[in-house]
């Protein structure tokens, strides 16, 4: 349920930024927004007004080198990278 608000909320937020400039413009453009959590999260997919929105979910990997040379990433968060077109 809290991720379905959260949802809702990021798709309101991003018509909210979309709509001024395109009723000032007279023209349609893209936008594209990066929210930062610490597990993977769903965006709005979809026909968004005269929009189609869509996600990626991207893992914010750290990596470490040990004295033997090999490399260890471990996933430290979440970019959920919504953009409507």
């Amino acid at each position: 349920m809290k991720t379905m608000l959260s949802t809702a909320a990021l798709a309101a937020a991003m018509l909210a930024v979309a709509a001024p400039a395109v009723l000032a413009k007279g023209g349609k453009e893209f936008y594209s927004q990066d929210y930062q959590f610490k597990q993977p999260m769903k965006g709005y997919e979809g026909q968004a007004g005269n929009y189609y929105c869509s996600y990626q979910r991207l893992p914010n990997r750290v990596c470490s080198t040990d004295g033997s040379g090999n490399e260890r990433c471990r996933v430290q968060g979440w970019t959920l990278r919504q953009y409507c077109y």
